[in-house]
């Protein structure tokens, strides 16, 4: 099934009632017999009738059916049952379709057919040549509305911005939680939801503890570039353009991605996976490192509900392919395009492996990517310690970073404690900025994964 989340459902809504009233219709309390199918999800709504709306939603592109006299498309009830359904997958039971999804259904496929029969029996080359300008008119005619949305979100966030900042964080740290779900709201509106992510990041930054003040001007001045890139979209090179559409929530095409990317055939070692399960969506972060190139990939992944993971990428092994690049300033985030001669990494060597190394690669790839979150590092002859109640990683140098307080509180670190016996180990990590968040260890015995990679 496709990958839904909130963010996605509510960037539907007709308009700002119908998010509204679908919210507030997205609880099990308000439906009745949901299902769910390989291609469809389905539920009965109790209206002011005496018989319940009959909801049904095709997933597949999507397509909705609701038995209420709503002439908004799609419905509340067809937003609430969706927005059910990205919160709560898990509570749809695979069954079999009920008569009357199974005839909407079947009806939608027969009709399809019928369309693809008329046009290979009728369209002449004239004909479709005119069919593909109109439907490539259409989508420009929706690129052009959306980038018309985007703009208008741009300029009411670029308001926001400068409000709260005259106000002062320390002012704005006091807003209420439904203050800033409003205007990241409205940002998903504007079909904009990297702003909306970029506006929690803010608010987020706002209850991180000690340094809060640095982390909320930090992720301000980051929102405040990606807007002001985003003006200048046209006049940027066309690498750093793709950043900033990506920032903005635009999406890349894997078709986009293999005409306009850079392959790269090397060996391949998977050195680290994190999964991020947030009960809607799954999200799962592989890192790849090339040993000729030295070149970085980051395959993403996302799964719903209990959608497992692709189990073919596993830590601690190695694969001669290619892999594509999508278009970006700082290439990172990758398609695996061939995979061939798949083997165990028992050893991973890597130049270049001290702290200071990997902090100087850091500050180079912030100063190509501003809105870069995480980075992939390897250190040499790494070994734990511990400064006052800190937990570090140091590097034969002594030289330290700081680990994450997830990792340093958890059973990871003990594992890794247990398995390099306090002797010096290749380490792979994920650096913030701020924090190392340790991925996999090779010692002599091979490679020892220290994040969870399925989903818990």
């Amino acid at each position: 099934m496709s990958a839904w989340s909130v963010d996605r459902v509510v960037a539907l809504a007709p308009d700002a009632a119908s998010r509204a009233a679908g919210q507030a219709l997205a609880s099990m309390r308000q439906w009745t017999g949901v299902g769910a199918s390989a291609r469809a999800i389905w539920g009965l709504c109790q209206g002011s009738g005496k018989d319940p709306y009959q909801t049904r939603i095709d997933l597949g592109e999507p397509a909705f059916k609701c038995s209420c006299p709503s002439r908004k498309f799609p419905c509340k009830h067809a937003l609430g049952l969706l927005l059910l359904y990205a919160k709560e997958s898990s509570t749809f039971p695979m069954t079999d379709e009920p008569g009357w999804v199974a005839e909407w259904l079947d009806g939608r496929a027969k009709k399809d057919e019928r369309k693809a029969e008329r046009a290979v029996a009728q369209v002449t080359p004239e004909e479709e040549a005119a069919a593909a300008a109109t439907a490539a008119k259409q989508a420009a005619k929706r690129v052009h509305a959306r980038e018309s949305r985007v703009r208008e979100g741009i300029d009411e966030c670029s308001l926001w911005l400068s409000d709260l900042m005259r106000r002062g964080l320390a002012a704005a740290r006091h807003d209420s939680t439904a203050e800033w779900n409003r205007i990241a709201a409205r940002m998903v509106d504007a079909q904009a939801p990297g702003l909306a992510t970029m506006v929690r990041g803010i608010a987020s930054a706002m209850t991180s503890g000690d340094a809060w003040q640095t982390r909320a001007t930090q992720a301000a001045g980051n929102l405040h570039l990606a807007l002001t890139a985003a003006r200048a979209l046209e006049s940027l090179p066309s690498d750093l353009g793709h950043d900033i559409r990506t920032a903005l929530g635009f999406q890349q095409s894997k078709e986009d991605v293999l005409r306009e990317g850079t392959p790269i055939e090397d060996r391949w070692t998977v050195v680290g996976q994190v999964v991020e399960d947030d009960d809607r969506l799954a999200a799962r972060r592989t890192w790849l490192v090339g040993s000729r190139s030295r070149a970085w990939g980051l395959v993403l992944e996302f799964a719903a509900g209990s959608q497992p993971f692709d189990t073919s990428l596993q830590v601690g092994t190695a694969f001669e392919g290619i892999i594509v690049h999508y278009p970006s300033a700082l290439p990172l985030r990758a398609l695996v395009v061939n995979r061939r001669e798949t083997a165990e990494a028992r050893t991973l060597s890597f130049p270049e492996g001290s702290v200071a190394a990997q902090l100087r690669g850091f500050a180079a790839a912030l100063g190509r990517m501003p809105w870069l979150q995480r980075w992939p590092i390897v250190l040499d002859a790494a070994r734990l310690g511990q400064h006052g109640d800190r937990w570090l990683l140091a590097d034969a140098a002594s030289e330290a970073l700081p680990l994450h307080p997830s990792f340093a509180g958890g059973p990871a670190l003990w594992r890794m404690l247990s398995a390099s016996g306090g002797r010096p180990a290749t380490v792979s990590a994920e650096w913030d900025g701020e924090t190392a968040r340790p991925l996999a260890m090779w010692t002599s015995a091979g490679c020892c994964t220290l994040c969870p990679t399925t989903r818990a």
